[in-house]
């Protein structure tokens, strides 16, 4: 059994790579799924798809570092498959803006795939080799069950870190772009640290340190949306107010999913937003709850039936609060009758104890999905609980599919709740559900308002009692299968 030794620098030097080679894999995966959002959503399916190459590529890089390990130079090795991982990283940096576009026309998955697979597994597997060698150098130097234990730890606190620091550190403050060149730099000076102890190698260490400044200057830049006037990015979204002749647009992550829409100085938009405005028009709106917000354009349209409504607000994203204050005249700060909680809106109904006439559901991420815990029997009976005897729940539903099974699952969900539910046709792919606590009656339902006639946007829309089978499936906590049924859409379209 061989005796503990101190650490010598080259010991160090191990130890260290293999931190920082656990650290960027993980940080990696993090910039890779923000990367892709702008060209293939944010949804489950591109988190899975990327996990999944993740995985792979790490497998494959153990398989890759054990038979390095074997190698008589495995202690040079190392370090130039850390650095070959550097110079690929470098490689993406340069040529991503080029490839994700076409890859982008292949959809959520094989894009997705693909994407992953060229620009960042040839790294990881790379990064991922240095594990198996380190287990094998560190063995000579102390016991094979001490070296085993402490590479495996630091790789996993390296992880650890990788993940923490890129999704509360890297990615908000300085963007995706920007996180990538970090890492590239890092991976390349965990290279040429490595080298300083292989005397042969030494005379590549300048080279190496100093690659990273002049690939810095060769990178050209993601570039945005044609149009763009503001970005940002925070740790749910990649934000963008998009100005296109007298229309503005709220984006996220991808430019089809648009979020909110002003059209010049006015309040309508010709799109679904505007329907919020029946809202006040079908039920008695002293008190409302937006989960939602957006840019506000719902809650601009039900101003125009109920000007002196108190509202309650909840929006996930500050950066979209922000985009919604500066761009789009939602007075966050000095309206009286308007409180943004920036906060998830199942949160918020789990915690909030006020009582609401009228509350408006508009929640999608990563283009038309829906956040699956906003749709669930367990999700509406709280809100229902914090409705009043006479109020309504609006709900905007994206469905093109020909037989409407995504609508009508929702309305299941919600007959489980309330007494009545209606639903209306906004435009060819776009319903609203309306869930009411009391069935109205005919009289309330003849709805009519001059404000309406205003405008080309905001029709009378004929609503009609959902008709539901018998025994019809619904949305639960335990199972909402949301996700998988508006990929299915999509891709019969």
């Amino acid at each position: 059994m061989k005796a503990p030794v101190a650490m010598s620098p080259r010991v160090l030097s191990w130890l260290a790579a293999i931190f920082v080679s656990g650290a960027t894999v993980m940080a990696l995966e993090m910039v890779a799924v923000r990367l892709f959002a702008p060209y293939f959503g944010y949804s489950v399916y591109v988190w899975g798809t990327t996990i999944a190459v993740v995985m792979t590529a790490m497998v494959a890089g153990y398989a890759v570092g054990g038979r390095l390990a074997a190698r008589a130079r495995a202690g040079e090795d190392v370090f130039f498959a850390i650095l070959a991982a550097a110079a690929w990283q470098a490689l993406a940096v340069l040529t991503m803006r080029f490839l994700l576009p076409p890859l982008a026309e292949m959809g959520e998955v094989v894009g997705v795939a693909l994407g992953a697979l060229v620009l960042f597994a040839p790294a990881m597997v790379a990064l991922a080799a240095t594990g198996p060698v380190m287990v094998r150098l560190c063995a000579d130097v102390m016991p094979v069950g001490v070296s085993s234990g402490l590479v495996s730890a630091l790789s996993t606190a390296g992880s650890i870190a990788g993940i923490m620091g890129t999704i509360f550190g890297l990615l908000p403050k300085v963007g995706t772009e920007t996180t990538l060149q970090v890492l590239c730099v890092a991976t390349f000076l965990t290279a040429a640290a490595g080298l300083v102890f292989v005397p042969r190698h030494r005379r590549l260490v300048l080279p190496v340190a100093a690659a990273p400044a002049a690939m810095l200057l060769l990178v050209p830049g993601l570039g945005w949306a044609q149009g763009t006037v503001w970005t940002a990015e925070s740790a749910y979204n990649l934000v963008r107010v998009v100005q296109i002749g007298g229309q503005r647009m709220l984006q996220l992550n991808h430019p089809s999913s648009v979020h909110t829409v002003r059209q010049g100085n006015g309040t309508w938009t010709g799109f679904y937003y505007d329907y919020f405005a029946l809202g006040p028009l079908l039920v008695p709106a002293k008190r409302a709850l937006v989960l939602g917000m957006g840019a506000g354009g719902s809650i601009q349209s039900m101003r125009r039936t109920a000007p002196d409504v108190e509202i309650d607000a909840v929006e996930i994203d500050p950066r979209v609060v922000e985009a919604a204050s500066r761009f789009f005249d939602v007075d966050v700060s000095s309206d009286p009758r308007l409180r943004v909680h920036t906060m998830d809106a199942r949160r918020f109904l789990a915690r909030d104890r006020g009582t609401y006439d009228l509350v408006q559901l508009d929640v999608f991420q990563g283009g038309p999905y829906v956040p699956f815990h906003l749709v669930t029997e367990e999700c509406f009976r709280l809100a229902r609980a914090r409705m009043s005897d006479d109020a309504l729940l609006m709900m905007n539903v994206f469905d093109r599919s020909a037989d409407s099974a995504l609508l009508h699952r929702l309305a299941a969900t919600m007959r489980r709740v309330f007494p009545s539910v209606m639903a209306g046709q906004t435009d060819g792919g776009n319903f609203m559900l309306f869930a009411f606590t009391r069935t109205p009656s005919a009289d309330r339902l003849a709805y009519h308002s001059p404000v309406l006639s205003s405008t080309r946007g905001v029709k009378k829309l004929a609503l009609r009692e959902v008709s539901i089978p018998a025994g019809a499936p619904v949305f639960t906590d335990d199972l909402a299968p949301i996700e998988e049924m508006t990929r299915r859409m999509l891709a019969a379209r």
